[in-house]
């Protein structure tokens, strides 16, 4: 389905809000209800006496008035039973507020539906409140009340009138009188009535089946991840969640919630733009009313970049680190690589462009060269999404030479593929994160070019163990023993001797003007 009111509904949810309740108003209360016959008006008693309907006035119920979005937010979430928040008072929709007087009552069902992952609002952060909604999205969803998607698919309709994404919804609901038949152009995109709304809704509950699973809605809530949702809890040891693009297969590793009420599909790589099918197997048919699901994908976007060093000075150094995060459309880091964007230091391709373990750019900019003085001058840096107007630019002020000025452990990894040091031998690898004066990162390259010196870092003990030993440290630790092949710095720890005893020891790594600690178990 293309349309921005994204709905993706079913209704194995929806048996319960039907029934006849004996409180609140009932047809008699509006004057334009009086002419319908008696059984038209037990289908608005249906609806109007829990609630799921209100009149336009206190004695008009607005038969044929316009149903626009706020009205459906408030039937489809009542209808799908699903949780309403009623005491909140600020939606994640740019346009809902509590203080629109015309829509502002349907706050609260509006995220409910985001929240169920029913829609995502029609674009830029709106919902959309006061906008229509057409017959053939009502058409739509009926069918998927009945889970009868994949049964709608099979149906033909020559009506112009009909989207084609809608064409078969709309002959299928037509066969199944949920809608009653039209001479001429059925008028798909006309805006549907309250009258439309109420009776067709009340026809769909007549043939719908109770107590079966039903695949609701899916979206993708990642650059690689895909949310789906079901009316009910599903036996995870049983179901499979299958993704795929037309014919195409995509794997995915799947996630499911505590309560086997949603799951995640996490791709292996990011998701490309088109139509797509969420599908679940694995369960007793005759227990599913609707196995499948599709959505629209949109390829990742990058929507935001920002520079994240921790302050406007850079050293003066051949390589000074400027660091940039990119988000994309759903709040991540984005994935897209250094090809994605240019960078420019004064003027120039910085001496080096890459992504870091967090997914940051990373500018490695040779200040040196820019022929700026320390202290006075500042350094122009701009980067631009390729084929895109998102642009960030900062100009960063030119600091003194880089002086080792904090370390912090990163990880500790064991060459034998455990958690401690058990025989002679085996070492812990213990990475290092090193910063300058000005909270930027310090890399192999400073250190190549003797502007960092690696012979002032020094490890100790504690408690001394004379068979636990320091590889390289002091005056005798050369860079290409500091860091590793892929520029990382680190220190190792050998076991000499097979341990008497279970011990843990601290490893203080000691700079001229910092220090850092991890401890390091043998056994």
């Amino acid at each position: 389905m293309k349309k921005n009111l994204s709905i993706v509904l079913t209704s194995a949810m929806a048996l319960s809000m039907f029934s006849s309740v004996a409180f609140g108003k009932t047809s008699s209360d509006f004057t334009d209800l009086s002419h319908l016959d008696a059984a038209t008006k037990a289908k608005f008693d249906a609806m109007i006496s829990v609630g799921i309907f209100d009149g336009m006035t206190e004695s008009t119920f607005g038969l044929k008035s316009q149903m626009n979005r706020a009205q459906f937010a408030k039937v489809a979430a009542m209808i799908l039973n699903l949780p309403i928040n009623a005491s909140l008072r600020v939606s994640s929709f740019t346009d809902v507020s509590t203080y629109d007087q015309a829509n502002g009552y349907a706050l609260p069902y509006i995220e409910a539906l985001k929240t169920a992952g029913i829609t995502n609002g029609v674009s830029d952060g709106a919902y959309n409140p006061a906008g229509e909604v057409t017959k053939e999205e009502l058409a739509t969803f009926l069918i998927r009340i009945l889970g009868k998607d994949a049964e709608a698919g099979n149906k033909t309709l020559t009506d112009g009138s009909v989207s084609n994404w809608a064409k078969g919804y709309v002959a299928l609901a037509l066969n199944l009188k949920l809608l009653p038949e039209t001479i001429g152009a059925f008028e798909g995109q006309m805006p549907a009535t309250r009258e439309l709304l109420v009776t067709g809704a009340y026809e769909a509950k007549q043939q719908y089946i109770p107590g079966k699973i039903a695949l609701v809605s899916a979206q993708t809530i990642g650059a690689s991840k895909v949310k789906v949702w079901f009316n009910q809890t599903v036996d995870k040891t049983k179901a499979t969640l299958t993704l795929s693009k037309g014919t195409l297969n995509v794997p995915v590793t799947v996630t499911w919630s505590d309560d086997g009420k949603w799951a995640t599909l996490l791709t292996s790589s990011p998701i490309s733009e088109g139509e797509y099918t969420a599908a679940i197997s694995g369960l007793d048919a005759s227990t599913v009313s609707r196995n499948e699901v599709y959505f629209r994908a949109q390829a990742e976007q990058v929507t935001e970049i920002n520079f994240v060093n921790p302050e406007e000075t850079i050293a003066n150094s051949s390589a000074a680190t400027i660091r940039v995060k990119a988000m994309n459309q759903y709040g991540e880091t984005a994935s897209l690589g250094t090809s994605g964007f240019t960078a420019i230091v004064a003027g120039s391709a910085p001496a080096d462009f890459k992504k870091d373990e967090w997914g940051n750019l990373v500018i490695i900019a040779n200040v040196k060269d820019a022929n700026t003085s320390q202290m006075n001058d500042y350094l122009p840096v701009t980067v631009y999404v390729n084929n895109s107007k998102l642009t960030a630019a900062r100009s960063f002020k030119v600091g003194n030479a880089p002086v080792l000025s904090f370390i912090e452990p990163n990880k500790i990894t064991y060459s034998n593929m455990k958690t401690r040091l058990i025989d002679v031998g085996d070492k812990a690898s213990i990475s290092l994160k090193l910063f300058d004066q000005y909270g930027n990162p310090i890399i192999k390259r400073q250190f190549d070019q003797n502007e960092v010196t690696s012979k002032s870092l020094t490890p100790i003990v504690s408690p001394e163990n004379p068979n636990l030993e320091i590889v390289k440290a002091g005056t005798s630790l050369g860079t290409a023993d500091l860091f590793d092949e892929n520029g990382n710095a680190r220190f190792e720890v050998r076991l000499t001797a097979k341990p008497l005893n279970d011990s843990t020891h601290k490893i203080t790594i000691y700079s001229e003007a910092s220090h850092a600690t991890v401890s390091v178990d043998v056994n």
